[in-house]
């Protein structure tokens, strides 16, 4: 069942962020939190994110057909299809995304760690302390289930974050990289230019020194 609606929609607008809400502006600056936004939702009590909003100049963005196959390609990517989905409301002539996530019964890791929304719709970082206790506590205690098999799973689960961690710092790397040859590229590309500017000065000047 979808939360957001054509009849709901500005009213959750005008309602601004909260523990349960959040907006994003622009898609290419949401893809990069998303994993943490949904694991931090789906960690608490659920909520909604809608990318195409401006709230700091209550403004309608919108977004695109191509941004809303990036940010499926993302939920699909990081296996979050378990507990959100996406969709789009037509609103002011533009399209908004909505990603609608569920309260998970189980602690969901995604961006890099496991996170909870906080009641001034900040993010935190659960600790491993906090990670290894929801686990426990949603571990099945029946005659059927071993302790060797409760142990299994938890260790199952502590793989699965550091695996998620090592994942998250390379790909942090990697953009760093990406960043700093960008970088150089600017540079070099500046200094060109630079030089351009100062042989055409000179051969104007040399130009019109001969002519007068």
């Amino acid at each position: 069942m979808e939360i957001v609606t054509r009849d709901n929609i500005k009213d959750i607008l005008l309602a601004g962020e909260s523990n349960t809400v959040e907006f994003k502006a622009r898609a290419s600056s949401a893809v990069h939190v998303l994993p943490r936004l949904i694991s931090a939702f789906a960690n608490t009590e659920g909520g909604i994110i809608i990318v195409g909003y401006d709230e700091m100049h209550q403004s309608v963005v919108g977004t695109s057909s191509s941004e809303f196959e990036r940010i499926n390609k993302v939920i699909a990517a990081n296996e979050l299809e378990d507990v959100c989905n996406a969709y789009v409301i037509p609103y002011e002539d533009k399209t908004l995304i909505i990603i609608q996530v569920m309260k998970s019964n189980s602690v969901v890791i995604a961006g890099g760690g496991a996170y909870v929304r906080k009641w001034d719709s900040s993010v935190s970082t659960l600790s491993g302390t906090d990670v290894v206790k929801r686990i426990t506590s949603t571990v099945k205690t029946a005659e059927s289930t071993s302790s060797e098999e409760t142990l299994n799973r938890l260790e199952r689960k502590l793989e699965q974050i550091y695996d998620e961690m090592l994942r998250s710092q390379k790909v942090h790397e990697e953009e760093l990289e990406e960043q700093k040859k960008e970088h150089a590229k600017e540079a070099i590309h500046s200094r060109r230019s630079n030089w351009f500017f100062c042989i055409l000065s000179a051969l104007i000047g040399y130009a019109l020194a001969k002519i007068f």
